[in-house]
């Protein structure tokens, strides 16, 4: 309606030179027509720019360790080993929305990873429409909130390091599912209340996922609540789903041949707090499964101080998983499920620039137990000296990993 309104002295003001300049009825109409249609392109093109948006963001990244370990931020992913890699944690992603009108836009964001030949995937797309009530709702294809970083899972630059923990940010294989959520935004005096509530389903595709099947996640529910009061972030979720599946690794799991409708449920507390010069952050998880997958108990704390462009900064996580005993006839199970690790990080970003950021990184994961340390070399190992009928010792005791990352936004 706005463009009409724009529009209608335009025409008139045309239609007014064109009485001064044209001769006959045919050649005013033609030379009025002529006008109009340039008037309604340029004002097309005006109308798009202002209502679509896209940015973008890209990570390049290379890593290296000092063994075949394999740690890595992925669930179902080989991590990191002897030979730099420089697919693994490199992406690049570009984001647009939509303004359909004020207050309902339409948002989807696309990522290609260096890790899946850099092949285009869905990540976000759904259409929102804001209330006047403080309520907002989104349906389509949606990112899962299970963590503090969630919404910048993909946004290398938007976090302190260099990859989020993998003990904590790698235990859900799922990142994003198709549904609905209701998002509710109010203000409490001085601080700021977010409630939201999630319904979907996504499938964990076997060649991501180290069980070798596709899994579904039904009925997926949960709620999230952030409360921000100055310097502080306060967050907690939960989240449950039924898991489906086929018949797991070739039913090679005695503990596990599939889940059949089995509950998953997933909880999470965390905190951070940040004055601009000063940073902690700080994140507890526990996820169980009924059957004989996982269960899981893991946290980080993270601090760091912004001295002009550096942040340096130091991260402690653990990983374990909490029922050991539900697997203790099963030894390859216990191999492939059983977790144990502790994890220290120290690094450092430094901003380039306003939209670009140079990262470096050093971690270090050890203390495996009798576990294989959530790695795939040491679970391979240690089925494969199973099968052989003999101890299912670990490969690796420990593994270092050294990381640079470059990460942009525009």
């Amino acid at each position: 309606m706005k463009k009409a309104f724009i529009m209608l002295p335009l025409a008139v003001a045309c239609a007014s030179q064109f009485a001064i300049a044209a001769t006959t009825d045919a050649q005013r109409l033609a030379q009025l027509e002529q006008e109009l249609a340039i008037l309604q392109e340029a004002s097309s093109y005006d109308s798009l720019s202002d209502r679509m948006s896209i940015n973008g963001f890209f990570t390049g990244q290379m890593g290296v360790a000092n063994n075949d370990a394999g740690y890595g931020n992925r669930p179902g992913v080989e991590g990191y080993t002897s030979d730099p890699n420089f697919s693994l944690g490199s992406k690049l992603g570009l984001q647009g929305t939509f303004a359909l009108t004020e207050q309902t836009q339409i948002v989807g964001q696309l990522v290609s990873r260096g890790v899946d030949d850099w092949t285009p995937e869905m990540e976000w797309a759904f259409l929102s429409h804001e209330f006047d009530n403080g309520f907002t709702t989104r349906i389509g294809r949606l990112r899962v909130p299970l963590y503090m970083y969630s919404d910048y899972l993909e946004v290398g630059y938007a976090q302190p390091w260099v990859n989020p923990p993998a003990d904590v940010y790698t235990i859900v294989p799922v990142s994003s599912y198709d549904g609905i959520d209701i998002i509710y935004d109010t203000d409490l005096g001085d601080a700021s209340l977010s409630l939201q509530a999630s319904y979907g389903h996504d499938t964990d595709d076997a060649k991501s996922n180290p069980l070798g099947v596709d899994v579904k996640f039904d009925n997926t529910i949960g709620f999230s609540a952030t409360l921000s009061y100055e310097e502080w972030v306060f967050r907690g979720t939960y989240f449950q789903s039924k898991l489906k599946s086929g018949k797991i690794m070739g039913g090679a799991l005695s503990s596990l041949q599939s889940f059949e409708d089995d509950e998953a449920q997933f909880a999470g507390v965390g905190i951070s707090y940040d004055n601009g010069s000063f940073l902690a952050i700080s994140e507890y998880t526990m996820s169980k499964v009924e059957g004989g997958y996982s269960d899981t108990d893991s946290a980080y704390i993270t601090l760091g101080y912004r001295i002009d462009a550096f942040t340096p900064y130091v991260n402690y996580s653990y990983l374990k998983t909490t029922d050991d005993s539900d697997r203790a006839l099963d030894p390859i199970g216990s191999a492939s499920l059983n977790w144990e690790r502790t994890t220290y990080s120290i690094g450092t970003r430094y901003d380039i620039s306003s939209n670009l950021a140079l990262k470096l990184d050093v971690t270090y994961a050890g203390d495996f137990g009798d576990s294989s340390g959530g790695l795939e070399a040491n679970s391979h190992n240690q089925i494969t000296n199973l099968k052989a009928g003999q101890s299912p010792l670990n490969e690796f005791d420990d593994t270092i990993v050294y990381t640079v990352s470059f990460d942009a936004v525009f």
